[in-house]
Protein backbone atom coordinates (compact mmCIF):
# COMPACT_ATOMS: atom_id res chain seq x y z
CA UNK A 1 0.00 0.00 0.00
CA UNK A 2 2.77 2.51 0.94
CA UNK A 3 4.36 1.92 -1.87
CA UNK A 4 1.35 2.34 -4.62
CA UNK A 5 1.05 6.19 -2.51
CA UNK A 6 4.70 6.36 -3.25
CA UNK A 7 4.47 5.37 -6.64
CA UNK A 8 1.15 7.69 -7.30
CA UNK A 9 2.79 11.10 -5.56
CA UNK A 10 6.10 10.51 -7.90
CA UNK A 11 4.09 10.46 -10.83
CA UNK A 12 1.64 13.63 -9.89
CA UNK A 13 5.09 15.18 -8.63
CA UNK A 14 6.64 14.57 -12.37
CA UNK A 15 3.39 15.79 -13.93
CA UNK A 16 3.69 19.14 -11.66
CA UNK A 17 7.39 19.48 -13.09
CA UNK A 18 6.77 19.20 -16.60
CA UNK A 19 6.45 22.59 -18.51
CA UNK A 20 2.53 23.25 -19.54
CA UNK A 21 2.35 23.89 -23.54
CA UNK A 22 1.76 27.94 -22.44
CA UNK A 23 4.55 27.64 -20.15
CA UNK A 24 6.77 26.37 -23.28
CA UNK A 25 4.92 28.88 -25.55
CA UNK A 26 6.18 31.42 -22.94
CA UNK A 27 9.36 29.93 -22.95
CA UNK A 28 10.18 30.32 -27.11
CA UNK A 29 8.31 33.73 -27.04
CA UNK A 30 10.98 34.90 -24.66
CA UNK A 31 13.92 33.39 -26.59
CA UNK A 32 12.84 35.11 -30.09
CA UNK A 33 12.07 38.42 -28.12
CA UNK A 34 15.79 37.95 -27.12
CA UNK A 35 17.05 37.20 -30.26
CA UNK A 36 17.69 33.60 -29.89
CA UNK A 37 16.25 31.83 -32.79
CA UNK A 38 17.82 28.70 -32.38
CA UNK A 39 16.12 28.60 -28.44
CA UNK A 40 12.51 29.86 -29.99
CA UNK A 41 12.79 27.39 -32.92
CA UNK A 42 13.71 24.58 -30.80
CA UNK A 43 11.29 24.94 -27.92
CA UNK A 44 8.44 25.51 -29.95
CA UNK A 45 9.36 22.11 -31.94
CA UNK A 46 9.75 20.24 -28.84
CA UNK A 47 6.51 21.52 -27.52
CA UNK A 48 4.45 21.12 -30.39
CA UNK A 49 6.10 17.45 -30.47
CA UNK A 50 4.66 16.71 -27.06
CA UNK A 51 0.91 15.02 -26.62
CA UNK A 52 -0.74 18.43 -25.29
CA UNK A 53 -0.41 20.27 -28.65
CA UNK A 54 -3.35 17.99 -30.16
CA UNK A 55 -5.13 19.17 -27.21
CA UNK A 56 -4.48 23.27 -27.38
CA UNK A 57 -4.93 24.60 -30.91
CA UNK A 58 -4.79 27.68 -30.45
CA UNK A 59 -1.76 27.74 -28.12
CA UNK A 60 -0.33 25.22 -30.98
CA UNK A 61 -0.56 27.85 -33.65
CA UNK A 62 1.01 30.44 -31.55
CA UNK A 63 3.78 28.03 -31.21
CA UNK A 64 3.93 27.36 -34.73
CA UNK A 65 3.89 31.28 -35.56
CA UNK A 66 7.08 31.15 -33.22
CA UNK A 67 8.70 28.56 -35.07
CA UNK A 68 7.77 30.33 -38.39
CA UNK A 69 9.34 33.43 -37.14
CA UNK A 70 12.13 31.83 -35.94
CA UNK A 71 13.26 30.35 -39.02
CA UNK A 72 12.32 33.84 -41.26
CA UNK A 73 15.46 35.45 -38.58
CA UNK A 74 17.10 32.33 -39.46
CA UNK A 75 17.09 32.95 -43.20
CA UNK A 76 15.19 29.06 -43.98
CA UNK A 77 13.11 30.29 -46.73
CA UNK A 78 12.90 26.58 -48.46
CA UNK A 79 11.57 25.48 -45.09
CA UNK A 80 9.38 28.17 -44.82
CA UNK A 81 7.32 27.46 -47.67
CA UNK A 82 7.31 24.04 -46.69
CA UNK A 83 5.47 24.38 -43.28
CA UNK A 84 3.19 27.08 -45.06
CA UNK A 85 1.64 24.17 -47.24
CA UNK A 86 1.68 21.62 -44.12
CA UNK A 87 0.12 24.26 -41.94
CA UNK A 88 -2.75 25.23 -44.71
CA UNK A 89 -4.06 21.78 -44.20
CA UNK A 90 -4.39 22.14 -40.27
CA UNK A 91 -4.55 25.88 -39.40
CA UNK A 92 -6.85 26.93 -42.65
CA UNK A 93 -8.14 30.70 -41.91
CA UNK A 94 -4.93 31.54 -40.23
CA UNK A 95 -2.05 30.92 -43.60
CA UNK A 96 -3.25 34.13 -44.48
CA UNK A 97 -1.92 36.37 -47.51
CA UNK A 98 -0.45 38.57 -44.76
CA UNK A 99 1.18 35.61 -43.19
CA UNK A 100 3.05 34.99 -45.92
CA UNK A 101 3.72 38.80 -46.55
CA UNK A 102 5.27 39.36 -43.29
CA UNK A 103 7.66 36.04 -43.05
CA UNK A 104 8.93 37.39 -46.66
CA UNK A 105 9.52 40.81 -44.73
CA UNK A 106 11.19 39.01 -41.94
CA UNK A 107 13.42 37.03 -44.11
CA UNK A 108 14.07 40.02 -46.69
CA UNK A 109 15.31 41.70 -43.13
CA UNK A 110 17.42 38.96 -42.73
CA UNK A 111 19.37 38.71 -45.60
CA UNK A 112 17.34 35.93 -47.54
CA UNK A 113 16.44 37.63 -50.42
CA UNK A 114 16.05 34.26 -52.37
CA UNK A 115 13.75 33.10 -49.87
CA UNK A 116 11.48 35.72 -49.49
CA UNK A 117 11.29 35.33 -53.26
CA UNK A 118 10.17 31.72 -52.64
CA UNK A 119 7.59 32.84 -49.81
CA UNK A 120 6.16 35.53 -51.86
CA UNK A 121 6.14 33.29 -55.13
CA UNK A 122 3.94 30.66 -52.89
CA UNK A 123 1.88 33.49 -51.84
CA UNK A 124 0.89 34.60 -55.24
CA UNK A 125 0.12 30.87 -56.33
CA UNK A 126 -1.65 29.98 -53.00
CA UNK A 127 -4.05 33.31 -53.15
CA UNK A 128 -4.24 34.61 -56.38
CA UNK A 129 -7.00 36.99 -55.54
CA UNK A 130 -4.28 38.27 -53.63
CA UNK A 131 -2.13 39.14 -56.68
CA UNK A 132 -1.60 42.46 -56.49
CA UNK A 133 -0.52 42.57 -53.39
CA UNK A 134 2.64 39.90 -53.75
CA UNK A 135 3.35 41.40 -57.23
CA UNK A 136 4.11 44.69 -55.65
CA UNK A 137 6.18 42.99 -52.94
CA UNK A 138 8.13 41.45 -55.51
CA UNK A 139 8.79 44.58 -57.10
CA UNK A 140 10.18 46.07 -53.96
CA UNK A 141 12.40 43.35 -53.99
CA UNK A 142 13.46 43.96 -57.44
CA UNK A 143 14.43 47.57 -56.32
CA UNK A 144 17.14 45.98 -54.08
CA UNK A 145 20.61 44.74 -55.11
CA UNK A 146 19.86 41.29 -56.32
CA UNK A 147 22.75 38.69 -57.50
CA UNK A 148 22.46 36.86 -60.84
CA UNK A 149 20.79 33.78 -59.56
CA UNK A 150 18.03 36.28 -58.20
CA UNK A 151 17.54 37.54 -60.94
CA UNK A 152 17.45 34.16 -62.72
CA UNK A 153 14.46 32.93 -60.46
CA UNK A 154 12.01 35.91 -60.87
CA UNK A 155 12.14 35.49 -64.40
CA UNK A 156 11.50 32.02 -64.40
CA UNK A 157 8.88 32.41 -62.67
CA UNK A 158 7.21 35.51 -64.94
CA UNK A 159 8.21 38.34 -62.41
CA UNK A 160 11.11 40.02 -64.80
Amino acid sequence: MRLSRFAFLLLFLLAACEASLADREKEARTALDARDFAKARTVAEQALAGSAASSDAATAWRLEQIRLEALAHDKQGPEIVTSLERLSGKYGPQVTPALYRSLADKLKVAGDTTGAIDVLAAGHEKFPQEAQAFVKDIDALKQGKLDPAQVEKLKALGYL
